[in-house]
């Protein structure tokens, strides 16, 4: 199983990646009742947190 992710950065990505692992794994076993033994995480994006504010006082 695979899930695609866009993340904040500067940030631990790989402690991101894992708790998206372990939070996806547990509903999935609590909602639908699977065992999934592997799910793949891929950061598709990275967004700035310093850019983040910034991005929604700029006009257009």
């Amino acid at each position: 199983m695979r899930i695609a992710v866009e993340l904040g950065y500067p940030s631990d990505i790989g402690a991101q990646c894992a708790a998206v692992r372990r939070e996806v794994i547990e509903r999935l076993r609590t909602w639908a009742g699977m065992d999934v033994s592997e799910l793949t995480v891929s950061v598709e994006r990275l967004h700035s947190v310093h850019s983040r504010h910034r991005d929604r006082e700029r006009v257009r």
